[in-house]
């Protein structure tokens, strides 16, 4: 099957069920007729900007974050990644020249991805991040740069409705 038609059956069974995790998601996707490995699903959830979100109850399951997967307005990257940390940050501390973003779990590596994206559409204050299961570092050159990196990133995190 090729990754367009994968994806495509992945982002149905995504949006019509609640999936708490890869092993749920690859058993659905076999009743599909969809044989893959755990390896390239990690990989389509990563492409197709799927993340674990918290349900009132506090269980996490995967969503799709932004709309243009299900074909409304293309978003670019610094959208997607405003979206991700209005809807997933925690917190942000800066320290010297790093800045240290914990997200929901399960979304550190997508936010990563979008950061390094962001900073090499940007050529911004961003030298690199170093993405885990729920905390992001961000490093600039200095400390002024990650003051401005900083800035940036607090907008998105702490605005309130």
């Amino acid at each position: 099957m090729k990754r367009m038609q994968r994806q495509a059956i992945i982002k149905k069974v995504v949006t019509e069920n609640k999936i708490t995790t890869q092993s749920q998601l690859l058993e659905l996707l076999k009743k599909e007729n969809v044989s893959t490995t755990q390896a390239t699903i990690s990989r389509d959830i990563r492409e197709l900007n799927i993340t674990k979100i918290e349900d009132s109850d506090g269980k996490s399951y995967y969503r799709i974050l932004n709309n243009s997967v299900l074909g409304m307005k293309k978003k670019t990257e610094e959208e997607r990644l405003s979206d991700i940390i209005l809807e997933t940050g925690v917190s942000l501390t800066q320290i010297e020249f790093t800045n240290l973003l914990t997200v929901l779990p399960g979304n550190g590596n997508a936010i990563g991805v979008l950061i390094d994206r962001v900073r090499a559409e940007n050529n911004s204050k961003i030298v690199g991040c170093i993405a885990g299961d729920d905390t992001i570092l961000i490093l600039s050159k200095n400390k002024e740069d990650a003051q401005i990196v900083n800035e940036y990133f607090s907008q998105y995190l702490f605005q309130t409705s």
